[in-house]
Parts: C-alpha cells; structure tokens; sequence
C-alpha cells in the first residue's frame, strides 16, 4: 500500500501522535504549525503547534506503524488513523494502561 500511496513519509510526533508528510505540510502551509527548527541528519523538525507548545517530529518507517494506525489515502491527500475505539467519557488512555 505505501508503494501505491503519495506517502512520502511518516513522523512520530513527541505527543505520542502519528502524521503523514501530507498532514505535516498541510498544517505548515495554513499557518497551524509554525516551522521552529529542522535537523537534516538525522530529520527531525520542531514545530510549534500552538502558543509555547514544541512538537518534534521524526521520521518512521510506516511499517512501524502501532496495528491500531493505519495509512488512509484519498485523492492526494494521506493521513494517519487511530482505529481503536474512542475512550468512554471522562476516561484517559494512561488509566487504561
């Protein structure tokens, strides 16, 4: 699939969180991240997601993937999906842990 997809990478972001290279230019682009710092060996990019709050992003290999994420494609945008069911009201991921 990821031969097939206009996925040229997949980062890791320190909040936990998965992103395509798509979805990270696209929040580039509308100014909902600012661009803060790019290392180019290795790649890592720190951008600022909202008001004083750092994100870092590193690269994967999309076969790294968590099983619950998996790659959605259409037309030529390409996100990453969390497929697990939502938490029940009021619940956090770390009190299921």
């Amino acid at each position: 699939m990821i031969d097939e997809a206009p996925i040229d990478a997949v980062f890791e972001g320190s909040n936990g969180e998965y992103y395509t290279d798509w979805e990270v230019d696209r929040r580039l682009r509308t100014g909902a991240w600012r661009p803060c710092l790019r290392q180019t060996d290795p790649d890592r990019r720190l951008v600022e997601v909202e008001a004083g709050v750092l994100l870092l992003l590193a690269p994967i290999d999309p076969e790294e993937l968590p099983a619950s994420m998996v790659l959605r494609v259409e037309d030529d945008s390409a996100r990453v999906v969390d497929t697990r069911p939502p938490l029940p009201t009021g619940c956090s991921a770390r009190a299921l842990e």
